[in-house]
């Protein structure tokens, strides 16, 4: 099967990108202000889009997925009311080393979240970057006491997670399923849904500040063109990626300050 999702962070109500989520530069540019995080919106809807929840994929044409990771409170305070005139449902991934700290969701702004219909999943507990360069251990007790800390304060199971820093590999999802995570996001922007030891891994197309409401709805239409440019783009990176390392962060955090 296939699903044309869509990656966001946070999106803040004015624009102090700062708010909201994780600090610096680099961060600040996967984040939205609301009015453009609306146009977005209007711009998807326009393309007839159908906006699902993972848990619940209807039959037929690749529905889109409105994703939105770190856990920041512009989840609940930006992102859920701009969703809420559509009566879409979003994807919240939660760092929940950082529930209740500066910038970020506290127990009840989740509850609050999940009441009003939106997925609640795992981020991770402590937003690894480079999550694939972790032991399979390491990966293991990111996803289980994510899962743990989520599921105290939902009182239910939680089986939804996204892979921090867009690195991923086999390990990723295999310690996930260990760990009781079903439904796995990655970064990378693919529309086909693989399985990896019985869990089922989606791609997604990333959406950043300077992405425009006609790339937003290209990507949630399907459009070849816009597909593409964005698995060229990230296949380009990750070589430089994985051969750069922590030296490849370091450098793109120092680009970033420059233009900030």
């Amino acid at each position: 099967m296939r699903c044309h999702t869509l990656e966001y962070h946070d999106i803040v109500a004015g624009d102090d990108f700062e708010a909201s989520g994780f600090g610096g530069a680099a961060a600040a540019s996967y984040k939205l202000g609301r009015g453009s995080f609306t146009a977005h919106l209007g711009a998807i809807a326009a393309a007839g889009a159908r906006i699902a929840r993972v848990d619940d994929l209807p039959a037929g044409a690749a529905p889109v997925l409105l994703t939105f990771d770190d856990g920041g409170s512009g989840a609940l305070s930006a992102a859920a009311p701009a969703l809420e005139p559509y009566r879409w449902p979003g994807h919240f991934f939660v760092t929940t080393g950082r529930i209740g700290s500066a910038g970020f969701l506290d127990a009840a702004g989740i509850r609050a979240l999940d009441a009003a219909g939106h997925v609640i999943g795992s981020h991770s507990e402590s937003h690894p970057i480079r999550f694939a360069a972790l032991t399979r251990a390491e990966m293991l007790r990111e996803w289980t006491a994510s899962r743990a800390a989520l599921e105290a304060v939902l009182g239910r199971a939680v089986t939804v997670a996204s892979v921090p820093g867009g690195y991923f590999s086999p390990a990723v999802a295999e310690t996930a399923a260990e760990a009781g995570i079903r439904l796995l996001f990655t970064s990378e922007p693919v529309s086909r849904v693989s399985e990896i030891a019985g869990c089922r891994v989606f791609g997604r197309y990333t959406l950043r500040r300077a992405s425009t409401a006609a790339e937003a709805a290209a990507l949630a239409a399907g459009r070849p063109a816009a597909r593409a440019r964005q698995w060229v783009g990230w296949n380009s990176k990750k070589v430089v990626k994985r051969l750069g390392g922590r030296a490849y962060l370091a450098l793109r955090e120092r680009i970033f300050e420059r233009g900030a």
